[in-house]
């Protein structure tokens, strides 16, 4: 069986960047959504703040799911990025 050759398709900082900024973002989202859902008053016991707690706490998650797509992509880029020895034209 042939071994795939995967490329790298964006740089190993940038990669990293990501990665981190996406750990953060899925924690907040999720403790956002966690903190909605059960009706803390600071966030959802306003006259201005949302109508429908549940709603914004289901937003939170489905927004912390993305992230954590993205934290698994560009791991796959740094891990993609260890393969190759540095300087070479990929």
């Amino acid at each position: 069986m042939p071994q795939l050759a995967i490329r790298p398709v964006v740089s190993a900082p940038l990669a990293g960047c990501c990665t981190i900024l996406s750990i953060f973002g899925v924690v907040i989202l999720v403790a956002f959504g966690a903190f909605y859902s059960r009706h803390v008053e600071a966030l959802a016991g306003s006259i201005h703040d949302a109508k429908d707690p549940d709603a914004v706490a289901r937003v939170c998650f489905y927004a912390a799911i993305v992230y954590a797509a993205f934290v698994a992509f560009c791991g796959c880029q740094m891990m993609v990025h260890q393969r190759y020895p540095r300087g070479v034209q990929l």
